[in-house]
């Protein structure tokens, strides 16, 4: 071997040995990037599952809030039903009042309650069937000043009387379906409270 071959040789085996050091760093650093992004992945699966449990968590819990409103607002519209079906049978009960003693002496408290607060010349307003009671109700009634005139028209009512100032300004409505309205906020608490045990 020359001194030519032995240089090339020599060049050969170096390149060679800087080759295979350059294959393994090359394989090396490789080898920390594979296992810096498989770490990386896994760091982010973690996160992932993480999301998408807290995801979960919030859509069950926004699922089980709607199905408690829901829940609640049939319950509610339940409970309106039956107490909307008492207040019928009330209006019922009191339309069927017109054929008692009782209903006279309702007629005479509510001409009272109205004329205290409009005075004392009244016209009364009532249904058509009760036109002979109210009749008879004021013809009972001491007149203390009182002046009572029953209107010609009829209104259209279960029960009860129509109170007005004779120029017609000043009204008291104290018909059956009048007083249930103006009480019915406190007679749906009672109600409640009596079917329900709710105060």
């Amino acid at each position: 071997m020359n001194g030519v071959d032995k240089i090339i040789s020599k060049i050969e085996s170096d390149t060679k040995a800087e080759m295979q050091h350059i294959k393994a760093d090359a394989a090396q650093e490789a080898k920390k990037i594979l296992d810096e992004a498989r770490r990386q992945g896994e760091q982010e699966h973690i996160k992932i599952i993480e999301r998408g449990k807290k995801d979960i968590d919030t859509s069950v819990n926004r699922i089980k809030s709607g199905a408690r409103i829901d829940a609640m607002r049939t319950v509610i519209g339940a409970k309106d039903q039956v107490i909307s079906r008492c207040f019928a049978e009330a209006r019922e009960a009191l339309s069927k009042l017109a054929n008692t003693k009782k209903y006279e002496n309702i007629l005479r408290d509510s001409i009272d309650d109205g004329a205290k607060l409009i005075g004392n010349d009244v016209i009364l307003l009532c249904n058509k069937k009760d036109k002979r009671a109210i009749k008879k109700v004021i013809s009972g009634m001491p007149k203390k000043g009182l002046k009572i005139s029953v209107g010609k028209e009829d209104i259209d009512t279960i029960g009860g009387v129509v109170v007005k100032s004779k120029s017609g300004d000043v009204i008291v409505n104290n018909t059956f379906e009048a007083i249930l309205e103006r009480q019915s906020n406190e007679l749906r608490h009672e109600i409640s409270r009596i079917l329900y045990g709710e105060k």
